[in-house]
């Protein structure tokens, strides 16, 4: 199964920290507490860190105001620091600051792994902080990976803890501050909703939505929000203008599902965005009768030429049950016209006998024997006619909806809410091929 049962075990680990994140929101107890500040000396700092940032988007900016009581302005360095989870990958944090000349600048992080946490920090340069003091503007961000690279093994948790650190110059006594905040990880996701559960293989397509969340107040780009399909499917959507358009597939492994981008490659979505696409799916004619899946999946900073590689979320999908196409009944075999008799052959020779002429209707002659009618032959089916198997798939009842959740086979005690799973291993997703009955 390549990838996707390390990415199956890795989503065991992420639904329950989506669980805890909506806690942690809706009570808010903690994270929506006032700015935290604390003063020594002559400084003072209170930080504003933001309650929540987007994994594997766009940094969030921030702000911690310095306090200076001094009778002069004071040369003050910030040390930030980040604690995650263990194994979080190299390039997964980001921290920034505005300098002095109003720029922004990338603070230099390292690494390194304590007992049951990952420390990830750096040092800003020199702040000149004025009599009175200074609002500094930073920003934090969880890129998982750098642009068209994203990380395809390991994760943050789903919180980290920012400490802030304020130093003076050290001619200037007690003037070290530190304090801590907690922010939440989210997520971006996507997926299916109104799937029907069954489709008819080269009969009418099947619509319903793929839906793409952005809760989190990160952008995010480099973008690909995808729909896993079979292959030899066709996947049309609906523009703006109310006309569907096909989808071009891209393959990532042979034999393993097609992805249809719904938005193209390195699309965007904005901070706290919600869009919905209409899409349709037609299944081909010759498509065995059986179950197929539709898996929506998101990928943040792909490879600029491997489809499918780079942080990947992916949410449960539907299972479709696919039925053969209707046998066209047999032509009907012509019967001859009531009340009249073929003609019978004479006897001793080839001549047709002839009926008398007052048998005979004034409108028609007399007619010819129908041929005898050769045996019904049943007709062969899309799929190729009968087979050898002897077990048919039952066929889910027309009309009702695509299971999800554990009836696909996506292992996640969730309801409502869209499971996440970081991609792992080499980063290349290998989506659970599709079951085919063959009836």
């Amino acid at each position: 199964m390549r990838t996707t049962n390390r990415a199956l075990r890795r989503s065991r680990r992420l639904v329950p920290a989506v669980a805890l994140t909506s806690a942690l929101l809706a009570g808010g107890a903690v994270l929506g507490a006032a700015p935290a500040s604390a003063e020594s000396g002559p400084l003072g700092l209170s930080v504003h860190a933001p309650n929540e940032i987007g994994g594997a988007g766009g940094p969030v900016e921030f702000t911690e105001t310095v306090g200076n009581r001094w009778d002069r302005d004071l040369a003050v360095t910030l040390e930030l620091s980040i604690d995650s989870e263990i194994g979080t990958p190299p390039y997964s944090l980001s921290l920034d600051y505005l300098d002095d000349r109003g720029a922004w600048q990338s603070v230099p992080l390292t690494a390194r792994t304590e007992a049951d946490r990952t420390v990830t920090s750096g040092v800003t340069g020199a702040i000149l902080v004025p009599h009175g003091g200074k609002e500094v503007r930073l920003r934090i961000g969880a890129p998982m990976g750098r642009p068209h690279d994203g990380a395809t093994n390991g994760g943050l948790g789903h919180t980290i803890v920012l400490r802030s650190t304020a130093r003076g110059p050290q001619d200037v006594p007690a003037v070290t501050l530190t304090e801590t905040r907690t922010i939440v990880v989210g997520w971006i996701s996507n997926s299916v909703v109104g799937v029907p559960g069954t489709a008819v293989a080269g009969g009418a397509p099947i619509e319903f939505e793929v839906q793409l969340r952005n809760p989190t107040p990160s952008a995010y780009t480099n973008l690909g929000n995808v729909l896993f399909a079979d292959r030899h499917a066709k996947v049309e959507a609906r523009g703006a203008d109310g006309a569907w358009a096909p989808v071009a597939p891209a393959i990532g492994i042979p034999d393993d599902p097609a992805g249809f981008y719904m938005d193209g490659r390195n699309s965007t979505a904005a901070a706290g965005s919600y869009g919905v696409k209409q899409v349709r799916v037609t299944f081909p004619a010759d498509m065995p009768p059986g179950r197929t899946q539709l898996n929506p999946c998101v990928f943040v900073n792909e490879g600029p030429d491997t489809p499918f590689r780079g942080t990947t979320l992916c949410s449960p999908g539907a299972s479709v049950q696919i039925l053969a196409p209707a046998a066209p009944a047999p032509a009907p075999t012509t019967a001859p016209e009531q009340g009249s008799t073929p003609a019978a052959p004479k006897a001793g020779g080839g001549a047709t006998a002839v009926r008398p002429a007052a048998a005979v209707t004034p409108a028609a002659a007399a007619p010819v024997a129908a041929a005898a009618p050769e045996a019904v032959k049943p007709v062969a089916a899309a799929d190729g006619g009968v087979t050898p198997f002897s077990e048919r798939p039952a066929e889910a009842k027309e009309g009702t909806l695509a299971a999800t959740g554990a009836d696909t086979g996506w292992d996640r005690p969730v309801a409502g809410v869209a499971a996440l799973l970081l991609g792992t291993g080499a980063g290349v997703l290998a989506l659970v091929r599709r079951r085919r009955a063959v009836r």
